[in-house]
């Protein structure tokens, strides 16, 4: 305390101190207020590894005072998760969860996957991920790990849950599944490629079958193809890189704007389960046979092979919304579905292809 002249200790009175008193309160309720302000940078700063942007997390996060979630990075596990609950301590605002996965019951795979069906492929090709059923999902080999104890490849999945702060892809939160991907994969020691950082929402546009010649797609453009319903010309969408765990093309026709067939190739033993659901759910299945087999529905198809020692499954589904029957004959989905299967085989170096014979299986009752 500083001394006037005559060397007596120099006390501020009751006023100084009680103007104090308040400029300190505005202080502390302005910088309680503004705290939304500052948080996505202090949880970029402090969750999730570093792995996070302050920018991205303020584009994402509500604006009410929130509070760090359970952070596990960094602790030597193979199941990493952090994100940044609600003020109530019960909800989370924003959860991400990347962790191995074999596809085993219940597990990350397997709960996003009841049956196989059509995917948000709102990534760029060079990210093998989709837009999930609560937010960016991301599926990564890892050549660095074993396999489990039942021989079953170990796979990296990244998933960001946003729902709860948006209802469509955002360039925010691909970009956090991306970053989140690559910190995961350096900690966990999965060895797969750093992955880039998308600058968009990736749109799946329409190619005519001249410009799907240089995509994973091309051989629709080599193929006989089939006449469209409108009679109008094919298009095709390429949504996938050719190295994506599920990979993707779709014919078009021009005339309707209506997709005729869609056909996804699976790869990994994880997608077994869910096939057999969609098998047995939807197909009656003949005395004799199983729904791990190949084999036509009433609107979709199913071949199989062996790819680096695990099952593949391709599928050509060609349901329409607005019709109970198949958009294409299926002898026409049957041909589509045989040439896809084999053209994924020939890429991938699978082997025992299995294709389904001509046989259009009923509806299960």
């Amino acid at each position: 305390m500083a001394r006037g002249i005559w060397g007596r200790r120099l006390l501020p009175g009751r006023r100084v101190l009680g103007i104090v008193a308040v400029v300190l309160a505005v202080v502390a309720g302005a910088t309680w207020a503004a705290k939304p302000v500052w948080q996505p940078w202090w949880y970029a700063a402090k969750l999730c590894g570093g792995n996070l942007s302050g920018g991205e997390l303020a584009e994402l996060l509500p604006d009410e005072r929130l509070r760090a979630g359970k952070d596990t990075f960094g602790s030597g596990s193979s199941s990493l998760r952090c994100g940044v609950d609600k003020s109530d301590g019960r909800h989370f605002a924003l959860l991400i969860e990347a962790e191995t996965d074999t596809g085993k019951r219940l597990g990350p795979l397997d709960m996003e996957f009841a049956i196989p069906r059509e995917l948000d492929y709102a990534f760029p090709r060079s990210v093998p991920g989709f837009y999930g059923l609560f937010g960016p999902v991301i599926i990564q080999e890892c050549p660095k790990l074993r396999p489990d104890a039942e021989g079953r490849e170990r796979r990296l999945v990244t998933r960001v849950f946003a729902n709860g702060v948006e209802s469509a892809p955002s360039r925010e939160s691909l970009r956090t599944a991306v970053r989140i991907a690559n910190g995961a994969n350096a900690e966990i020691g999965c060895g797969a490629e750093p992955l880039p950082l998308p600058d968009h929402v990736a749109s799946a546009g329409k190619l005519s079958l001249g410009r799907a010649r240089n995509t994973m797609c091309g051989w629709l453009a080599r193929d006989t193809l089939p006449r469209s319903p409108s009679g109008r010309q094919w298009q095709v969408v390429a949504p996938t890189d050719e190295r994506a765990p599920i990979t993707s093309c779709s014919l078009v026709d021009s005339g309707t704007g209506e997709t005729a067939v869609r056909l996804t190739g699976w790869y990994g033993d994880w997608a077994e389960g869910p096939f057999e659901r969609l098998l047995s759910s939807n197909a009656r299945i003949p005395e004799g046979h199983s729904a791990r087999e190949a084999l036509l529905g009433t609107h979709f198809g199913r071949a199989k092979a062996r790819c680096a020692g695990e099952v593949a499954n391709f599928l050509a589904d060609s349901h329409s919304p607005n019709a109970s029957r198949s958009v294409l004959p299926m002898s026409d989905v049957r041909h589509l579905l045989n040439a896809f299967a084999a053209d994924q085989a020939e890429r991938r170096g699978c082997t025992g292809l299995e294709l389904p014979g001509p046989t259009v299986h009923p509806d299960a009752p």
